[in-house]
């Protein structure tokens, strides 16, 4: 035996004998065979019931036969606690049958004692400690090989890859898991063979990958492809594969190993890329979008597109970056005050380092043409933040620079027809303020007369007002539909004149007509052509001094008829013959001394007329010498005479026929009760919807006058009501709103109504609608 061994550190032993000279003997046997060691006696259970707490020993050598105890129930103890440390029984009071229980119990060395056997505990002691590290090297050495192969495994499931292999001798195929999926398998499918999975790849790729293979088997070096798989589930997708040669000794190769990754999404977003790209360079060779580009720092070097060439009217990629003037036929100026090249945009970008957004510059061309450009440049940086280039966008926004003047003109003439209408509004409503303190004050028949035509008639201006507006506004939305039907344009003018006679008798005007003894025959709407032919006469009364003169005519010539309103007014300048037409637009003075008007009259005709297939001019031989306004309309086929039956308009006046008028606003629905009793029909009231429905399931009347918005049921539902009766299917309807779109005509009509009118109406107009309705 060896004089002695030395571990790498001290050996902690612990002694167990009651025996002091057997711990002694043992010790110096211990001591003399292993040079770093620390031996610890224990005589009783008190010292072993400590030490096991306290623990930090390597190796115990343990009697059987102890004084407290035996030796089994020592190892017993220890193994419990500490399952690592060897335990090593010497002892001269044991048998066969004890070491056999003890081996069972876990003990890892027997010795009987003997003289002759004393020298052995060392080599025990140091040949248990031996297998322990060992077996700690080997399990630790296991720990490192698992955790190697674990985070392999994550790493090959973060990349997504996996793994196969190919013996060449058997053909066997073997692969991870996760090669399944990416041919349309469940996880953990394997190929019979590698043509089972090749039979997989797509036709196009199959020739290329079997090269590949080819070079694979040479072994010279490692190759890697994509490649399209048909899966199994009826899926394409894209695989990165890669295959290397093993154990090859120059004469047999037995092994290929390899892995793959499903690459699809890789692939799209590439493809997706493209298509990108390539959908960029269209958009930049159809957009009217001039692209710059410079590549260095001080933007010297400037490269254009084909539209940027275009624009400014030299080749493709030539003469931009010359300095000299004289060189390019075009010049650049900034609020008017010409720009050197160094404050080019470009390069104002490339010199600060940061964009210039909307610049707007003016180009000048040595022929004399012009154009407005708007530039945005933007510096390019390289790794360092350092500027690398400049890129810059062009927009030629000569057409945007006239549309925002006839915008800004526009906004003028908005805030002056505001200016008007605030005028206009506010003089009726001083009036009517007026009248309603006069009321308040003065009871008298006379005062009470007058006040009331000055209410009504201040009322009607401001209707008119409205109409005027809201006729502009479904006229410009292209909400206007017109009823179409056979008119004389006769008795046009009449009605005209007739809505008119007020204001052209207040300013003693004398008004003359000449109309053919024969129809004048249009197919029109004849609301709106009487509308025509109204701001026509308002137009002439206005315009024209007191006690001036207004004649209106009407003729066919050829296939046109042709209505003219003249007067010897303020006249219109030439210069602004064509411009009385546009929206918001007044003439410069109105001598006349009437209402100021808002300057859209003569707009909403022009848009009427055009409406109904005409034309409208305007003829004057300058101001003050008068103003003719030529209305011209398509006339009906074979001069079509149909005449209007005018005795409907009042047959219902006077006939005490039922009427029910329901509107939620108690005043307005009063007062036209007692103007229509006035009328001579028999009224009752209602003031919300189910008390309409009420009433007139008691009362059946021959007609009603409905709201639309009221409570508990609308005019709507009332109306369909109604014509569910017997009684109610011949019963007129009329409905009196402040709604007026097309939609809500539409839904008036869908439920029943015979006619629409929208709020202010007066109450001739509801009668006039009564007497063309009632049965």
């Amino acid at each position: 035996m060896p004089e002695a061994i030395t571990p790498t550190t001290p050996l902690r032993v612990l002694l167990i004998d009651d025996n002091p000279d057997d711990r002694a003997l043992v010790e110096r046997e211990l001591r003399l065979r292993i040079e770093a060691i620390e031996v610890r006696h224990i005589s009783d259970g008190a010292g072993l019931a400590e030490v096991l707490d306290a623990g930090g020993f390597d190796v115990a050598v343990t009697d059987y036969r102890l004084r407290w105890t035996v030796g089994t129930e020592v190892l017993r103890d220890i193994k419990g606690r500490y399952p690592e440390v060897p335990v090593i029984m010497f002892t001269g009071s044991g048998n066969e049958e004890v070491a056999v229980d003890a081996m069972k119990e876990g003990l890892d060395d027997y010795i009987t004692k003997t003289p002759k056997h004393y020298p052995r505990v060392p080599f025990a002691v140091l040949a248990c400690f031996e297998r322990v590290n060992n077996r700690a090297r080997l399990q630790a050495s296991v720990a490192r090989e698992s955790l190697a192969k674990a985070r392999l495994e994550v790493a090959l499931q973060s990349a997504g890859m996996a793994t196969w292999q190919v013996d060449l001798e058997s053909r066997q195929l073997s692969c991870s898991e996760d090669a399944g999926p990416m041919f349309g398998h469940p996880p953990g499918f394997v190929h019979q063979d590698p043509a089972a999975a090749l039979a997989q790849l797509h036709p196009e790729d199959l020739g290329r990958l079997q090269d590949l293979w080819n070079t694979v088997l040479d072994g010279s070096s490692r190759v890697a492809a994509e490649f399209r798989v048909l899966g199994a589930d009826g899926g394409l997708r894209w695989i990165a594969g890669s295959a290397k040669l093993l154990q090859h000794d120059g004469s047999r190769a037995s092994l290929v190993i390899g892995t793959l990754r499903d690459v699809t999404l890789d692939v799209m977003a590439k493809e997706a890329q493209r298509k990108q790209q390539e959908e960029l360079q269209t958009i930049l060779d159809v957009l009217p979008v001039g692209i710059a580009i410079s590549r260095d720092a001080e933007a010297r070097h400037i490269e254009i597109t084909p539209a940027f060439s275009a624009l400014l009217g030299v080749d493709h990629g030539a003469g931009y970056d010359r300095v000299g003037t004289q060189e390019r036929p075009y010049r650049y100026l900034r609020a008017g005050e010409p720009i050197e090249p160094e404050d080019w945009p470009m390069r104002m970008a490339a010199r600060l380092g940061r964009p210039v957004r909307g610049d707007e510059l003016d180009v000048q061309f040595e022929d004399g043409r012009s154009l407005t450009i708007l530039v945005n440049a933007a510096p390019l940086f390289d790794a360092q933040a350092r500027v690398r280039g400049v890129v810059a966008a062009i927009v030629d926004v000569s057409a945007l620079k006239d549309v925002q003047r006839e915008l800004e003109k526009a906004n003028r003439q908005k805030t002056e027809f505001l200016s008007v209408l605030a005028h206009e509004l506010r003089n009726p409503m001083a009036a009517i303020g007026y009248s309603v303190e006069m009321l308040r004050h003065v009871g008298t028949p006379a005062t009470i007369a007058k006040a009331r035509d000055v209410i009504a008639r201040q009322t009607r201006h401001m209707g008119r007002l409205l109409d005027d507006l809201l006729d502009l506004s479904r006229i410009t939305l292209n909400r206007i539909e017109l009823d179409r039907r056979p008119v004389d344009l006769r008795r046009t003018i009449e009605l005209a004149y007739e809505s008119t006679r007020a204001l052209i008798e207040s300013l003693g005007h004398d008004i003359r007509f000449d109309l053919p003894a024969a129809p004048v025959m249009v197919e029109g709407d004849e609301v709106r052509l009487t509308q025509i032919v109204s701001n026509l006469l308002n137009n002439a009364a206005k315009f024209t001094p007191g006690a001036g003169a207004i004649v209106v005519r009407a003729a066919v010539e050829g296939e046109r008829a042709v209505v003219t309103v003249a007067d010897n007014g303020a006249g219109i300048a030439p210069e602004q013959l064509e411009s009385v037409f546009e929206m918001f637009s007044q003439g410069q003075s109105k001598v006349s001394g009437g209402p100021e008007g808002l300057g859209i009259g003569l707009a909403v005709v022009r848009r009427l007329v055009e409406l109904h297939g005409g034309r409208v001019e305007a003829l004057s031989e300058g101001a003050g010498r008068g103003a003719t306004i030529r209305v011209e309309l398509p006339c009906m086929d074979g001069g079509a005479m149909a005449e209007q039956d005018e005795a409907g308009l009042v047959a219902a006046a006077g006939t005490q026929a039922r009427l029910l008028v329901a509107d939620d606003n108690i005043d307005a629905a009063d007062l036209l009760a007692d103007v229509l009793r006035m009328e001579g029909y028999a009224v009752q009231v209602a003031y919300d919807g189910r008390e309409a429905i009420r009433m007139a399931d008691q009362w059946r009347p021959d007609a009603l006058v409905l709201d639309i918005g009221m409570p508990h049921a609308n005019g709507l539902e009332v109306a369909r009501w109604v014509r569910g009766q017997d009684w109610g299917r011949k019963a007129a309807l009329i409905a009196v709103t402040g709604w007026g779109q097309q939609h809500d005509r539409s839904a008036t009509l869908e439920a029943g109504f015979d006619e629409h009118l929208v709020k202010p109406v007066s109450p001739q107009d509801i009668v006039t609608a009564l007497g063309r309705h009632m049965p």
